[in-house]
């Protein structure tokens, strides 16, 4: 997979099961980030995040111990084209996205680790997604090359 365009790391959840596994390759579906008082700036965060830039998803499914990295999709309008069909509620605000590489989820211990794999606290904690190129990340890979690179590996 071509990780050039590798730009963001977000986290996703789902109260019973693993968030988004039912879209395949190829499947378009609506990234929802959730709306609530504490998070603030999460529309204007959503509306300006690029057309075309690919965003890792990660999660901690319910009964398991550990963070995986379950999908790579790509924003496919800009937020613009998105923000009219926004609605009022908690998930409520999405990006259209298309998947491009998807985690095996009949097989968990072939998931790639979060933290193995990311080897930094990105931050995970709410519903923005965060730049691969933050400083927490590039003070354990020095560039977003050799992230990219590495990630390259992990998702081929």
């Amino acid at each position: 997979m071509d990780c050039s365009r590798l730009e963001y790391i977000k986290n996703v959840n789902d109260d019973k099961d693993w968030a988004y596994e039912s879209y395949p390759v190829g499947a378009y579906f609506q990234l929802n980030f959730k709306n609530f008082k504490e998070s603030e700036g999460v529309h204007t965060h959503a509306f300006n995040l690029p057309k075309g830039s690919l965003i890792i998803l990660s999660q901690k499914p319910d009964g398991y111990d550990e963070r995986y990295l379950t999908h790579v999709v790509e924003l496919v309008n800009e937020g613009s084209e998105d923000k009219p069909q926004w609605e009022i509620g908690t998930w409520g605000i999405f990006r259209w996205v298309k998947v491009h590489w998807i985690a095996d989820f009949n097989n968990p211990s072939r998931i790639p680790l979060d933290k193995k794999e990311m080897r930094a606290n990105w931050s995970w904690y709410d519903t923005k997604a965060k730049l691969l190129s933050s400083e927490g990340l590039m003070n354990q890979w020095g560039s977003i090359d050799a992230l990219r690179a590495h990630l390259g590996e992990v998702f081929n």
